[in-house]
């Protein structure tokens, strides 16, 4: 836990790959990517042209571009929307005459997923980005969610073409975290050393390690932790693992007084939705925003059971009247179209947040790699903005960002139990006029907890 940094939630592709793709443009030194699922014809915002032109451009110019990218073993391989270190990655990175390096590391059949971008690593200037947005065309939807142009190839209501999801900017000392967790990863590459695990093929080099002790200056005034997902074993320098996303998540659900706002793309971790069930039962208030169409990889997986224990969790929630389980949808002139929730944030009590790409279910908290930045407000009220019912803290701004966009109204005057109320009761409102035929407010409509992804 560290204080003293700068955290910018970057709500919505499009406002996240415009704050990335302008700190590659300006880096004097480095470029370093932690990649998951990538689609090379996925172009970025402003005519900046595809991730391959992005580090092209930046290696153009002089700059350390690194990119680390999951090899799958298991569910993705095969898949259109990632980048497998194998005999095609290579002839495409051949054709193109890649001069930056890439590195390819696999977690079994689990996903390598952090999202991770980190900017002049080890320099005052030093920038990270941490979330959960892939590159993807789907992902470079916009806060208005308007409906994808026929350009993309995609079909009316496509279950990935309109993403809704969340990244974070982060200066300060946090920064030195995403460096050294970039440093075990890059150093610790599981295929590093195979045919087509590296390019160029067994040419790429080591990083140094960060000096300990050596931090980022101060650059702001939240306090704010790196948290991770790492399987014990799988890097040198962590034996034990790490296990901290799932940690704090039940730290903030315990402690929450008013609210708990989430937005997952899963929603199944069985002791995840046991703690919010013991918040609703103190009168906490509780929001869950996710995919109306999820993916069908859950409903095939019910029979798992980790996963039918998160299924019937999460039905016996729906007996609390504090609680609302909601989907965005926008209705169309051919229907409805549903706005694929891929986001991995939770808001409590305008206090702490956390943004990163952990989903809410079992495997993200031990399997795949992820990592999460939180961020806390609390602490430090007081100090610099008075300390009042409507103050600028990241936490709160977050709150306000994503309540605004999901309920349609505004909610900056209003506190944190307030606006979840409000959305509580709009999304139920909505649910009615959509089963009615009828146009909605905003864009959260409430589900039925016991029928989602059946």
């Amino acid at each position: 836990m560290r204080s003293g940094n700068l955290v910018e939630p970057l709500v919505d592709g499009a406002v996240a790959f415009e704050r990335i793709a302008s700190a590659v443009e300006l880096a004097t030194t480095s470029v370093w990517v932690c990649v998951a699922f990538l689609e090379v014809e996925a172009r970025f915002p402003g005519g900046r042209g595809t991730f391959l032109e992005l580090m092209d451009s930046a290696k153009k110019r002089g700059i350390d571009v690194r990119v680390l990218a999951w090899h799958p073993e298991g569910h993705g391989a095969g898949a259109d929307d990632v980048f497998p270190g194998d005999r095609a990655s290579a002839e495409l990175l051949a054709d193109r005459g890649t001069m930056w390096s890439v590195r390819w590391d696999a977690v079994g059949r689990n996903c390598q997923h952090q999202k991770v971008w980190l900017v002049d690593a080890g320099t005052p200037d030093a920038v990270a980005f941490v979330g959960g947005i892939n590159i993807t065309r789907g992902s470079m939807a916009g806060r208005d969610h308007v409906q994808p142009d026929s350009s993309l190839g995609f079909a009316p209501g496509e279950r990935y073409s309109n993403i809704h999801d969340v990244h974070c900017l982060v200066r300060g000392p946090c920064v030195a975290d995403v460096h050294d967790n970039f440093v075990m990863r890059w150093n610790g590459a599981s295929e590093r050393d195979r045919t087509h695990g590296s390019w160029p093929d067994g040419g790429t080099d080591d990083l140094a390690s960060r000096v300990l002790g050596e931090l980022p200056a101060e650059d702001g005034a939240t306090i704010a932790q790196v948290q991770r997902s790492v399987l014990p074993g799988l890097y040198d320098d962590l034996p034990d693992g790490e296990n901290s996303v799932r940690e704090q998540y039940l730290a903030a659900i315990d402690a929450a007084r008013e609210y708990v706002y989430i937005e997952d793309q899963v929603l199944l971790s069985r002791v995840v939705l046991v703690a919010l069930r013991e918040a609703l039962e103190r009168g906490v208030l509780v929001v869950a925003s996710v995919p109306g169409d999820p993916m069908p990889e859950l409903a095939a997986a019910r029979t798992h059971p980790g996963i039918a224990a998160g299924y019937e969790a999460l039905a016996a929630l729906g007996a609390y009247e504090g609680f609302c389980l909601s989907a965005p949808a926008v209705r169309r002139s051919w229907g409805v179209e549903e706005i694929y929730v891929h986001a991995k944030t939770a808001v409590v009590d305008d206090v702490w947040a956390t943004v990163g790409s952990t989903n809410l279910v079992f495997s993200s908290f031990q399997g795949d790699t992820e990592m999460n930045l939180s961020f806390w407000d609390g602490w430090s009220r007081g100090q610099s903005s008075g300390g009042g019912p409507f103050d600028d803290g990241v936490a709160r701004t977050l709150r306000v960002r994503q309540v605004d966009e999901q309920g349609g109204f505004d909610s900056s005057r209003m506190d944190g139990r307030s606006a979840v109320a409000r959305l509580i009761e709009v999304a139920r409102a909505n649910a009615t006029s959509r089963m009615a035929g009828g146009a909605w407010d905003g864009l959260a409509c409430a589900i039925d907890p016991a029928g989602w992804a059946t």
